[in-house]
């Protein structure tokens, strides 16, 4: 009976609430949880990126300041977490070749102009009695030898993969081998001194002296060009070199002005002793470089100095 009674009572309750108004706010309610339910469902199925606020982003910037202030860049560096560079350099090193043979070849190294630079290097070689010039890498005609180096006294030739020794002719193969990079710097304090030799001044002969400029001009290009000039071969005495023979080569003009004659025997050159290889490589500096030229020859005993000049 009571509970009847709390029945009706609750019932007439409820019919005095606005019906209405509490049916919009449980719609509404339904909406919100419907809504929840389908954004959660959302990110359910589609990733999201990561997001920092910005003040996590700014700790974590500072952060990596400070560390890279206490970072030991060098240090890293030794571990060669990654190998060790080798720095290769650009230089090419000359190996300057003095334990090679003698070549049994019959060749005459007649001449030679020594440097350490392979485009201005040259040799005057005769072979069957010709005289040909070569640069480094050529071959030397009617044989398979090529020139590989071009020393004081010496040069060193290359066959059949075997590097030989051709001697400059006169010289001593038991000499210790010298380039010009590592001659000797100390010139000789005395030089021979011939105050009997007849002398023949040709500084004033313009037209001696434009042949003479463009006698530098081809040397200063190519070395070899000098047996266009003259042609030089050993002069011996009793087996022993005196200096070298000079005779007129294809462009005799030079040679006719000069006042030299065919046999004449050139002994020294501004005073550097032809027949030392040092003093010879220095001489032909001298003709490359200055400006009055001395030569002394040897002519039927009797020796002549001829002066020229070139302008």
């Amino acid at each position: 009976m009571a509970l009847t009674d709390n029945v009706t009572s609750i019932s007439a309750i409820l019919t005095k609430l606005p019906q209405q108004r509490i049916a919009q706010a449980v719609s509404a309610l339904l909406l919100i949880y419907i809504a929840f339910m389908a954004a959660k469902i959302t990110w359910l199925v589609v990733p999201q990126q990561p997001m920092i606020n910005d003040v996590t982003a700014t700790r974590y910037a500072s952060q990596q300041n400070k560390s890279g202030e206490n970072f030991n860049v060098p240090a890293l560096q030794a571990l060669n977490l990654f190998g060790q560079y080798n720095k290769q350099t650009s230089e090419e090193v000359v190996v300057q070749i003095t334990d090679a043979p003698e070549t049994r070849l019959q060749l005459t190294l007649s001449g030679l102009v020594a440097s350490d630079n392979v485009e201005t290097a040259a040799a005057i070689i005769e072979n069957k009695g010709k005289q040909e010039t070569y640069g480094i890498g050529d071959i030397i005609k009617d044989t398979r030898a090529s020139l590989e180096q071009v020393l004081i006294d010496r040069v060193i030739i290359k066959q059949s993969g075997r590097l030989e020794t051709l001697m400059l002719d006169g010289a001593d193969y038991n000499q210790t081998a010298q380039s010009v990079s590592n001659r000797e710097q100390n010139k000789k304090a005395n030089k021979k001194q011939n105050n009997k030799a007849s002398v023949v001044d040709q500084r004033a002969n313009k037209v001696l002296s434009k042949n003479a400029q463009q006698l530098r001009a081809n040397l200063q290009n190519d070395p070899g060009k000098i047996t266009d000039y003259l042609r030089i071969s050993p002069a011996r005495k009793e087996g022993i070199i005196v200096g070298y023979r000079l005779s007129a080569g294809k462009k005799s003009e030079f040679f006719k002005l000069s006042g030299l004659k065919s046999g004449d025997i050139a002994v020294q050159m501004n005073g550097h002793d032809l027949l030392a290889p040092l003093e010879a490589a220095q001489a032909m500096s001298a003709l490359k470089t200055e400006r009055d030229i001395s030569l002394l020859v040897e002519r039927k005993n009797d020796l002549i100095e001829i002066l020229f000049s070139i302008d």
